[in-house]
């Protein structure tokens, strides 16, 4: 009889933990600002974000212009990593589709489509498991046009153009200040700094420094850059950030 007791405890907290890990989290609401970051209320407010979950990991997230038209609608596999799964769609604030992406357990699959705000198809892309097989593009008159890239990042002018080029550039261009070489200074700081859409260097900050010296001159070396070749998305020009780790030593 105590093992049959035994027994029928064990069974009774699998169920518990079972049931404890499908508790579904309740609809989560939330105002964002016009760069996605979370506001504490609806002041400054130019989205409005739900997260409905189906279970204790995957869900909906859908974010509305405050106009009340829905912006995206996305399906999570896993919604604290982001996992895709399913189909996601973006819209135009007068309610046009603007894109249509698939998604299978977080890969990319399926067709994949931009649009102009008229509803002329500008670009379309066919996937499989993650990989890309074929694209199109198309001018706002529906003229199919040579095909580029969605989202293309900044290159350096300089060495292959890579984050370790980039570092390496600054580098060349930094100058050790005397007070902090005679104190021994050295160590790793941290930069950021933005490539405008005219490929110049802009903004650029030291966030994790040394001294104020050290930290000046980086910033004046990081100005010292040479243009990048822009950044684009969708074709269109646009301000890119760069966050830059340099190492010094005497």
């Amino acid at each position: 009889m105590r093992y049959l007791i035994c027994v029928l405890l064990c069974i009774g907290l699998g169920i518990g933990e079972v049931a404890a890990q499908q508790i579904v989290p309740p609809l989560k609401r939330q105002f964002l600002d016009s760069v996605w970051q979370v506001l504490p209320s609806a002041t400054g407010a130019k989205y409005r974000r739900e997260t409905e979950w189906r279970d204790s990991t995957a869900g909906t997230v859908r974010d509305y212009f405050l106009s009340g038209q829905l912006q995206s609608q996305e399906g999570f596999e896993n919604i604290r990593t982001r996992r895709s799964h399913g189909v996601s769609a973006y819209f135009f604030e007068n309610g046009q589709l603007k894109i249509h992406r698939e998604y299978t357990h977080g890969a990319t699959t399926g067709e994949h489509r931009w649009y102009y705000p008229s509803g002329q198809l500008k670009r379309r892309e066919h996937y499989a498991a993650g990989q890309r097989l074929d694209g199109e593009c198309f001018a706002a008159s529906g003229a199919a046009v040579p095909f580029y890239e969605y989202y293309v990042i900044p290159v350096y002018s300089e060495g292959n153009g890579s984050p370790r080029a980039i570092s390496a550039a600054i580098s060349r261009r930094f100058t050790y200040p005397e007070d902090a070489r005679r104190a021994g200074i050295q160590g790793q700081i941290i930069l950021t700094f933005y490539v405008n859409t005219q490929g110049q260097v802009e903004d650029a900050k030291v966030i994790e420094g040394l001294c104020p010296s050290v930290n000046a001159e980086a910033v004046q070396a990081v100005s010292k850059l040479r243009r990048f070749k822009v950044a684009r998305l969708d074709g269109e020009p646009v301000r890119f950030s760069f966050r830059v780790p340099i190492t010094l030593k005497i």
